[in-house]
Parts: structure tokens; C-alpha cells; sequence
């Protein structure tokens, strides 16, 4: 914790609660902590100031400081809902839900019965994945409070989480109504919105990433003009970045194949994807991040040209193909892939631990070569393995994994341009996949990523692309149950079907 120094604005002998209280309604909590650890220090088990000093640290986010300060309160008062409710917020603070759950299930039963309370029970529940009874609590919190935008706007992801993708816009509208401006309201609609096909609107909307705080996208400062679709471009030439991971630069670099010849392309993408973006002939100049781009006259975000070329679910610019494995590449993973026999399928299992939402994306990789026919041969092109990945690698004969050896997505996109077939759940190596036009499945979650539609098997955005979903919510069992049912091997000359 910062040091606090603050200079007296009470001569000591003043200070009670009342000064605490103001500094706190004035927004100045450093002070309102410093005047808390005066009075602490002459009667470190006043209930009040335990609370008011919780409250001023929980303000400066010092939020193990917040719930030692909550958990003497606790320890003096046990009974007291107000102090369970704030122990439950400053949890969910911590981003420790099931903790918080059980502190305010307890607020709750000893009497508080607020729209607020309500709130945070039922965004305990929405972070457990409990969406049911996050709505439930949603709801009381609304019969108590009806403008509490912030319930509106987290019924609708529970909503949107069930997949009731209609109530979850009537949630976000709602929202809206009472205040046009909520940037969650609006982000979260554009998602629903671009999953129901809804593209006009949606990628209009999905703008709102530029100015929502937890997004934290850097807004880049150029010279340039932002391009959003109006302003002719012959002759001129125009900088497109990279924004997002490398699934969206994989899937919205195909928009670079429909500027005119005559207008001149820099291209600013992460440096794992610069040789293949090189290697899509598009005469473009590729720079790395970081690196400052030539003079310019235009500049748009790679995610914001779906919608500066208006694009519409039956409008999306298909290829069979827009990225290529190089010939260095194609021959450096020849040899290592021709060593399997029978058909060549790679696997991916899950993504990134880095990604927030990785656990609900991701499965069991025994789970799922078990299904997988036994006379194929099987690489894992996931670059990170766990302890028990590899070890699982390393004792079947069938499955080989490179593991670190992925230098880039070149080695990557070489060693699925040899394979027969790709099954990924929905990671850059299924977009990478699909751009390189290799049968592609992907498995979604209940809730996918909005790119792959509500309900269709197949997807626009890859024509080679077959997609399986769960059928409810953490059903990885219902997928691959599909997967073993109607699998097929595409491009190998040992067709095969998967028998139940």
C-alpha cells in the first residue's frame, strides 16, 4: 500500500466518523483513510471506522488492505448483514466469486434484502456460470430498483450466456433506455447482434470496443485520416493495423484483398503472422508492431473493416483459400509429418492460458483422440502442453507434438497444409486452418464467439469450415459425441467414416 500523506485539514482533537464520512462523500479517500487510522489508533475496534476505512481502501483498490480492515469489523460484529455485503463486494472485487457468494448469501440472510445485495449475488452467480440463478437474482434486484442499469445489462449476458439471444437484447435495450450512453450496454448488444447475423448493426456498434475500459485498447494517434468506408482511396494509401489476437488478424486480413490495385497497402500485424501475410500477394508493405509506418493518408483498424465495407452475413468476401504455407516451410515440415501413416488430422484441445475465457473453451485432448479412429495419426498443434498433455503425447505412437518447435504460424500453417484435416476448438489455429482452406471442424462452446453464428453448422467466414457445438451449457460430451458420429476424413484418399 502507498504511504498515505496528507496534510491536516482537522486539527486532531476533531476528527470523529463525521470527518471520515465527509471525505468519503467528497471522493477524497486517502484522507478518509488517514483520518481512519487515527481513530483506529485510539479504538481499534470501532465497528464504523473498520467499515469507513474498508470503504476508502476498496476506493484506492487496495483490496487486501479493504478486507483485513472488513474481516475485524467481522470478527466484532458477526451478525451484522452490512458488514457480510461489503466482505461479498470486496471479494467479487478480487475477482473471487465463490468466496463472495457465500458472504452475501449470508448478508442476505441476516436481513439485507437491498436491490444492491440482489445485484451482487446475482453477479456472483453470472462469474460462476450459475446463469440461471444470476437472472433470478437480477430479477429482484429490477422489482426493487427498475433503472438499475447495471442488472439490465448483466441479465442480458446471463441471457446471452443461456444462448436466449432475444431476451438478451430486450436486456441491452432496456438499458439503453434509460441511459443511451452505457458503454456496456452497447458493447455487449453489438456481440449478440453480430451473432444473429445481424452485421449492419452490429459492426456498427462494435465500435464501442474503443471507448469500454476493461477492453483497454490503446486508440493509435495518426497523422492519417481513420478510413471507415466513405472517402475514395484510389492513389492513396492506407495503414491497417492489427488490434485484437491472432484469430481476428487471421480472419479480417482477407478485407486487404479488396482494395483496388491502386491503392497502396501497409499492413502493421503481429510478427508471428508477417511472413504469411506477405505471402498473400498483396503488394503490400508488412511492418511489425511498434515500428513507425511510412507516411500514410488513411488508417483502419483490420477489425473495423467489415464494417467500412459494409458487410452483411451474405456479403462476407469468402476464399477458398487467402493464406499459403511458404515452400521453406512446406519443405522444412515434409519429413516430420511424413512419418504418419493412414489419415493426418491435427488437434487442438484448447487455447492460450492466457486467455480469460480459455476453461470454457477448452477440453480434454485424451477425451478426444479417444474417439478419434485408430488407424489415423494425430498432431497436437497446441504450442503449449501440460505436464499431463505431454505425457499423454509421449505414450501413443499415433500422435506427435511440436510443442515449442512452432516458431511462428508459418510452421504451423506448413504442417496443417500437410494434414488431411484440422480439429480445433475455436482458437487461431482453427482461423489459420480455414484461411488455408484445410477441412476444417471446429468445436464451439454453448455460447461460441459471435463470428460463428447462433445454430448453423457451417459458417460464411470458411466455406471449408464444419462446425459442432455443445447443446448445453459445458456439454464438451454432447460435442464429441457429434464429432465421433459425423466426422468425416475430407481430403485424404482414405475416406473414412467414424462408426458409433
Amino acid at each position: 500500500m502507498d504511504e498515505v500523506k496528507h496534510p491536516h485539514t482537522e486539527p486532531a482533537g476533531q476528527i470523529d466518523v463525521s470527518s471520515v464520512k465527509h471525505c468519503l462523500q467528497q471522493g477524497d479517500a486517502k484522507l478518509a483513510l488517514q483520518y481512519c487510522h487515527e481513530l483506529l489508533a485510539r479504538d481499534p475496534q470501532h465497528i464504523q471506522t473498520l467499515l469507513f476505512a474498508a470503504l476508502a481502501s476498496r476506493s484506492l483498490r487496495w483490496l487486501d488492505d479493504a478486507l483485513d480492515f472488513i474481516n475485524c469489523a467481522l470478527a466484532l460484529a458477526p451478525n451484522q448483514p452490512a458488514i457480510h455485503s461489503l466482505t461479498g463486494d470486496i471479494l467479487l472485487l478480487q475477482k473471487r466469486p465463490e468466496q463472495a457468494l457465500g458472504a452475501l448469501l449470508q448478508a442476505k440472510k441476516l436481513g439485507d434484502n437491498s436491490a444492491q445485495i440482489n445485484f451482487n449475488i446475482g453477479s456472483a452467480y453470472l462469474a460462476l456460470g450459475i446463469h440461471e440463478d444470476a437472472k433470478n437474482y437480477f430479477d429482484q434486484a429490477l422489482s426493487i430498483a427498475p433503472q438499475m442499469v447495471a442488472a439490465h445489462v448483466n441479465k442480458g449476458l446471463a441471457e446471452h450466456s443461456l444462448m436466449n439471444l432475444d431476451s438478451a437484447l430486450d436486456c441491452f435495450d432496456t438499458a439503453l433506455c434509460i441511459d443511451p450512453g452505457n458503454i456496456d450496454a452497447q458493447w455487449n448488444k453489438s456481440h449478440v447482434l453480430l451473432t444473429l447475423g445481424r452485421y449492419e448493426e452490429g459492426f456498427r456498434l462494435y465500435e464501442t470496443r474503443w471507448k469500454h475500459p476493461q477492453i483497454q485498447l490503446k486508440k493509435r494517434k495518426f497523422d492519417s485520416r481513420l478510413w471507415l468506408g466513405q472517402e475514395p482511396l484510389s492513389g492513396k494509401t492506407i495503414l491497417l493495423f492489427a488490434e485484437g489476437g491472432f484469430g481476428d488478424t487471421i480472419q479480417f486480413i482477407r478485407y486487404a484483398k479488396l482494395f483496388a490495385p491502386d491503392v497502396k497497402l501497409i499492413i502493421q500485424c503481429q510478427v508471428p503472422l508477417i511472413e504469411l501475410v506477405k505471402g498473400m500477394g498483396l503488394g503490400a508493405e508488412v511492418i511489425a508492431p511498434g515500428h513507425t509506418p511510412p507516411q500514410h493518408d488513411f488508417h483502419c483498424p483490420l477489425m473495423s473493416l467489415p464494417l467500412a465495407f459494409s458487410t452483411m452475413i451474405d456479403t462476407v468476401p469468402q476464399f477458398d483459400s487467402y493464406m499459403y504455407a511458404s515452400d521453406k516451410h512446406l519443405k522444412k515440415w515434409g519429413a516430420f509429418i511424413g512419418q504418419m501413416a493412414g489419415p493426418k488430422v491435427g488437434i487442438v484441445a484448447r487455447g492460450s492460458r492466457s486467455y480469460a475465457n480459455d476453461k470454457n473453451r477448452s477440453f480434454d485432448l485424451k477425451a478426444l483422440v479417444a474417439l478419434l479412429p485408430q488407424h489415423a495419426s494425430f498432431v497436437v498443434l497446441q504450442k503449449e502442453l501440460s505436464d499431463d498433455e505431454r505425457a499423454f503425447v509421449d505414450s501413443c505412437d499415433k500422435i506427435i507434438a511440436p510443442g515449442e518447435a512452432l516458431e511462428s504460424f508459418s510452421d504451423t500453417a506448413a504442417i496443417c497444409t500437410h494434414l488431411d484435416q484440422v480439429i480445433s476448438v475455436d482458437t487461431g489455429v482453427a482461423h489459420l486452418s480455414g484461411a488455408l482452406g484445410i477441412p476444417t471442424t471446429v468445436l464451439l462452446a454453448y455460447r461460441p464467439d459471435w463470428r460463428w453464428g447462433a445454430n448453423r453448422k457451417i459458417t460464411n467466414w470458411y466455406p471449408n469450415c464444419f462446425l459442432i457445438r455443445q447443446s448445453r451449457p459445458d456439454d464438451w460430451e454432447s460435442v464429441l459425441t457429434a464429432l465421433q458420429h459425423d466426422f468425416v476424413f475430407y481430403k485424404s484418399t482414405y475416406y473414412s467414416k467414424i462408426k458409433p
